[in-house]
């Protein structure tokens, strides 16, 4: 059974009642904190030293980004044939903008669009996919005619239903492949030692007067290069997500893996069944799709608080995995942890926060600084995405990314604590918040 489905008003609904909550429990846990001032000390070492082992490790990774360079990729010696899967749901505000980039593609093998729309979409992108249909044979619509249960069905109602080939690509429906990137997939995918799983950049479709696009912008650039790129050559995990992924068809086909629909973030779900297995996903700078970030804080929240959520589904599913006997190395299994550990880390630091915040209202003066150094280690990630060698569209964005880093990393152990508290505490079942990115 998949799960349900919210967007609008519902999501609306849902997002107020999670945020009412947790700030709830963020209050009542500075008001504890203060009123039984022993409780305070423990939580504020534990955040400093996890913040502070954090921001090292963000720094280091940082560091070595702006030094690592991927290689040519070597010519093909065939012309695989591509899938692309591209799940739809009221989406046709983006597909009006994708569209006509993805007709553009050239190839000499064959590609094809399938466009996994559902049907229960009232905006009109059934009727829009299908006349594009009639201009590209290319494109192939695919009505999905079960009810809505999230991403991760509409891919797995894709792979049924799309013709066979030898890689499939997963798509969200505002991303856009230029031309050069699907030339990087065929060479990629068209070679005898071709890797099985590969993820791509994601850029910003066009400069966005949103600051809070722009600061995500910067942020995901940043991201992609600590963990996406440096971290796998370090012994860690890289994940697919972020909207795309490609792989070679015969992973689903023999049914060793599998998109389960029950799962929010199932992308990461099967990075993670991928790792265990021993299949590690390649990141190749060189494939890139643009697509659009959220640009008004209810959107924002909206897809952060459904990725937590996600989150904690994993924690859930895969903490103890890493200490099950395989093939995997050591190294390898700890940065799984760390992965799938990450909504309980958020959710210890949040209180962490709560503790500090108490501490520095009433604490002895030699117990300040611990409080203000528990409280304020966010701030040592200013520097992160300069020393990767992230450079802003805009020279304002510099300035932006250095006081936004900062208070994305509040937001986000927040935001991890209200999963927590939505799941645990108010035990609600997990939903889909589908998330608008128009432009």
């Amino acid at each position: 059974m998949g799960m349900l489905v919210t967007e609008g008003a519902a999501s609306r609904r849902d997002r107020r009642l999670c945020l009412i909550a947790a700030a709830g429990l963020f209050a009542a846990s500075v008001l504890l904190f203060a009123l039984v001032p022993a409780l305070a000390p423990p939580f504020v070492w534990f955040g400093l030293g996890l913040g502070l082992l954090l921001a090292l490790r963000h720094l280091v990774l940082s560091f070595v980004a702006r030094f690592v360079r991927a290689g040519p990729t070597p010519e093909a010696v065939s012309r695989p044939s591509i899938t692309l899967l591209i799940p739809c749901l009221n989406e046709l505000r983006s597909l009006e903008q994708a569209v006509p980039g993805m007709m553009k593609l050239r190839y000499e093998g064959r590609l094809l669009f399938c466009y996994v729309c559902e049907g229960a979409s009232t905006d009109g992108s059934i009727q829009y996919l299908r006349q594009r249909a009639q201009e590209d044979p290319r494109i192939v619509p695919i009505e999905k005619t079960t009810p809505p249960a999230g991403r991760g069905a509409a891919v797995a109602y894709g792979l049924a239903h799309a013709p066979p080939g030898d890689v499939v690509g997963f798509l969200d429906a505002d991303h856009i492949v230029s031309q050069d990137s699907l030339d990087e997939i065929a060479r990629t995918f068209g070679r005898p030692d071709a890797p099985h799983a590969v993820q791509g950049a994601c850029a910003t479709v066009a400069d966005s007067s949103s600051v809070l696009a722009r600061l995500l912008t910067v942020e995901r650039q940043w991201l992609e290069k600590v963990e996406l790129e440096v971290n796998p050559r370090l012994g860690g995990i890289c994940y697919f997500g972020g909207g795309q992924g490609f792989f070679v068809r015969h992973l689903f086909d023999e049914g060793r893996f599998a998109i389960d629909e029950t799962m929010i973030l199932d992308d990461i779900d099967l990075s993670c069944q991928l790792a265990l297995n021993g299949t590690r996903v390649v990141f190749n700078p060189r494939i890139v799709t643009r697509s659009r970030q959220p640009e008004t804080v209810p959107r924002f929240l909206d897809q952060r608080l459904r990725w937590a959520r996600g989150w904690v589904q994993l924690a859930g599913r895969y903490a103890l995995a890493p200490f099950r006997r395989g093939a995997i190395p050591l190294g390898f299994r700890a940065d799984l942890l760390r992965v799938v550990l990450t909504p309980t880390a958020g959710g210890l630091l949040c209180f962490s926060f709560a503790a500090a915040l108490a501490m520095l209202a009433g604490a002895e003066p030699g117990l300040l600084w611990p409080a203000a150094a528990a409280l304020l280690w966010p701030f040592l990630l200013v520097p992160a995405p300069y020393l990767a060698g992230v450079r802003p569209a805009r020279a304002s964005d510099a300035a932006l990314a250095a006081i936004g880093i900062p208070l994305l990393m509040y937001a986000y152990c927040w935001v991890m604590g209200t999963s927590l508290v939505d799941a645990y505490v108010l035990r609600r079942p997990a939903r889909y918040a589908k998330t608008p990115k128009d432009p």
